[in-house]
């Protein structure tokens, strides 16, 4: 691939990782505000259950988009011509541990929602 093609296809895909931040806080800081603020509004019918799904379903979106975007970073690595390659910047991506990183951010949402569906029915 073409360095200039490489660099926006990389460029597009860190962007939606990116984008992701935003509403990613923003699922986990409800749930959390309505954990510690809701008091008896959480014990009304449904809506623990709406709330859980909110996180569950909002969260499961979220990390697919960013899993994809974090696949297709590490793909492009893969696709470096030699020039970039040789480069400081290219053998550092071409080092970096992009299957780790799709694991940890599996890892940290689903520990981050078990915490919350813990505190939401505890």
């Amino acid at each position: 691939m073409r360095t200039e093609n490489l660099l926006a296809v990389t460029n597009m895909r860190s962007r939606e990782i990116q984008m992701s931040v935003l509403p990613y806080v923003a699922i986990h800081s409800v749930v959390l505000l309505s954990i510690v603020f809701g008091g008896s509004g959480l014990e009304a019918d449904g809506v623990k259950l709406a709330l859980a799904a909110f996180a569950v379903l909002g969260s499961i979106w979220l990390t697919m988009g960013v899993d994809g975007a974090i696949a297709d970073i590490g793909a492009a690595a893969k696709d470096m011509d030699e020039e970039m390659a040789a480069s400081s910047v290219g053998q550092n991506w071409s080092k970096a541990p992009f299957g780790i990183f799709r694991v940890m951010t599996g890892l940290f949402t689903a520990l981050i929602l078990i915490a919350e569906l813990m505190a939401l029915y505890a």
